[in-house]
């Protein structure tokens, strides 16, 4: 990549970036438009080929920078030393709206990588960091988890399921919700109202698939 890209302003950098992020992940690689990406990051599409290349430089690009904001922000930031699957829960799910405040689009991106990996030969490095980000992924509920503390009439697995699918309609509605009232203020003190309704949220699913000697 050309050291020009680099020389600009943080700002400047991070509009090109999300608006590349945004359109590779609305249209994939093939349908993916430079000129759309250019036209939305305000520069000439001559200058975005003359920062990256071309197309696939700059897809590869993104990859890597996405993948690098997930590991350093989010993934390794994970305690796993934390064994209650729901205070983990608790501690990942609010890291997590954090980070994705201020990444929207990396991560949104990324998620699209993960999701169509059978679509996308990467280079081996770039191929390294996926199967890395997919197994740390994998095992954010699972690893060192004490699962005793569950209820024995209940599969685990099914259990797992029920938890993942009301988590992420949670977060849907929640982000439904900041975009219909134009929520952008994402300090700790402004979302302490969604915290506190989450915490509530979280204890009457610990409350449901927990042994009652544990919720107690």
């Amino acid at each position: 990549m050309d050291a020009a890209f680099l020389a600009l302003e943080k700002a400047k950098q991070e509009k090109i970036l999300n608006a590349a992020f945004q359109e590779f992940s609305d249209k994939g690689y093939e349908q993916a438009s430079t000129n759309r990406i250019a036209k939305e990051a305000g520069i000439g599409k001559g200058t975005l080929f003359y920062y990256f290349g071309n197309k696939e430089k700059l897809f590869q690009y993104l990859i890597n920078e996405a993948f690098d904001i997930a590991y350093r922000e989010y993934l390794s930031k994970i305690d796993f030393d934390e064994t209650d699957f729901f205070k983990r829960l608790e501690e990942m799910s609010i890291l997590k709206w954090q980070v994705y405040a201020r990444y929207e689009q990396a991560l949104g991106f990324m998620a699209h990588i993960l999701m169509h990996a059978e679509n996308y030969v990467l280079p081996e490095d770039l191929n390294k960091k996926r199967k890395r980000a997919e197994e740390i992924w994998g095992s954010l509920l699972t690893r060192n988890i004490d699962f005793s503390k569950f209820r024995e009439d209940l599969p685990k697995d099914t259990v797992l399921n029920f938890i993942r699918w009301t988590i992420e309609g949670y977060r849907s509605e929640l982000e439904q919700r900041f975009k219909q009232s134009d929520f952008t203020d994402y300090t700790n003190e402004n979302l302490k109202p969604y915290y506190e309704e989450f915490y509530r949220n979280l204890n009457y699913l610990k409350k449901i698939y927990y042994k009652e000697s544990e919720y107690l």
